[in-house]
């Protein structure tokens, strides 16, 4: 194998984030994403993008969604995401 060829292999990996929160219902948080990737939903492409797309949801909903962050592909979250969480429970 010739090393251009490893290295496209390792792009290909997959890259992305999501916007992790969670539902209040009745006392209980059940935690969610979006986009869905178990589901096989592209995942949204930049970090920047995410956190527009996490503001812009906190804003859309009312406090039944708390603790809006972004995650990475792997679900864990991003850097810094603790001084950056959206409507905190």
């Amino acid at each position: 194998m010739k090393f251009q060829e490893a290295l496209d292999i390792i792009e290909i990996k997959e890259k992305g984030f999501m916007v992790s929160f969670e539902k209040r219902e009745g006392g209980i948080l059940s935690s969610d994403h979006f986009p869905d990737k178990l589901a096989g939903e592209e995942l949204i492409p930049t970090l920047d993008e995410a956190w527009e797309l996490a503001e812009r949801f906190a804003k859309a909903t009312d406090d039944t969604y708390v603790n809006i962050y972004v995650v990475d592909k792997n679900f864990a979250p991003v850097v810094n995401y603790e001084r950056s969480i959206l409507k905190k429970y």
